[in-house]
């Protein structure tokens, strides 16, 4: 048995850091938390709970060091419901880290994965904590336009649409849905400039939080796979789409600019997948 343990905790060691389910996080406080409050901002200040490196939970971290801390606020969003977690720059006076992965860790903790790239952080350090914002705006058209695509499937397709899966990062859209056939070229047109449409009205982008009950009664379409708690977020585009959603958003349709379908393409059996571009990349093809 004592065999046994030993080699496990040879292998814990040796454990992947970019995983959620590493080892290396496994030992932190339980009473460690932390909350996203970047919604509406891209900047915020907090302080240091918790650094690790590759293998270890550590006090400091120098320029070199691969690693992740853990702020109890951050404006980073961390990869979750189809939407890529955010990169950026976590500093203080005395050192810069850069970010290049936000993940959701157990107990509601978010991990900024990264490597320092200059001087030094300690625990306890007060941290300026800058998401890429361009890159976000990018994601943020993107996962905007998905929720007017799957209405606009809808729409087109007929009620039996489903969403199946998604994902968005800042170069373009992949939507999964329930369909159970190709879609024709007529279909894919009348789609996109159904979104075109919408993102052209200047459609506000409203959210509230409330009971799961109160978003089902106001029509929400929940996302495949989610697991709800007892208040959810729901993500309004005029009268035209309302989602659950705890993902960022643009304020306005009108900032995606331009939605491009690249393809559509069956994935598994009465699964079809959607890819497209939104913004700026429509108009570098």
């Amino acid at each position: 048995m004592e065999e046994q343990r030993q080699k496990a905790r040879a292998a814990r060691k040796e454990t992947n850091y970019m995983g959620a389910d590493a080892s290396v996080y496994d030992d932190i406080d339980l009473a460690v938390t932390s909350e996203f409050v970047g919604y509406d901002k891209t900047t915020s200040e907090s302080t240091v709970t918790v650094l690790t490196t590759e293998t270890e939970i550590v006090d400091t971290i120098t320029e070199g060091t691969v690693g992740t801390i853990i702020v109890p606020e951050t404006p980073f969003y961390a990869t979750m419901g189809g939407q890529i977690g955010d990169t950026g720059i976590i500093s203080t006076p005395n050192g810069e880290f850069e970010v290049k992965d936000t993940i959701k860790l157990k107990g509601g903790k978010i991990g900024h994965v990264g490597e320092m790239k200059s001087g030094m952080i300690k625990v306890g350090d007060k941290v300026t904590l800058k998401v890429d914002a361009v890159r976000r705006a990018r994601i943020c058209k993107n996962h905007s336009a998905t929720h007017l695509l799957q209405k606009a499937l809808r729409e087109v397709l007929g009620t039996h649409v489903e969403q199946k899966g998604s994902y968005q990062d800042a170069d373009r859209t992949r939507f999964d849905f329930s369909h159970f056939s190709a879609m024709t070229d007529e279909e894919i047109a009348k789609v996109e400039k159904m979104v075109n449409d919408k993102i052209a009205e200047g459609l506000a982008v409203t959210t509230a939080i409330m009971s799961i009950d109160e978003a089902k009664k106001s029509g929400a379409m929940a996302l495949f796979g989610e697991k709800y708690g007892e208040e959810v977020r729901v993500v309004k585009m005029g009268d035209f789409s309302t989602e659950l959603c705890g993902g960022t958003h643009v304020s306005n349709t009108s900032e995606i600019s331009a939605f491009k379908i690249l393809s559509e393409s069956g994935v598994a059996a009465g699964t079809r997948r959607i890819e497209a571009i939104t913004g700026a990349a429509v108009f570098d093809i």
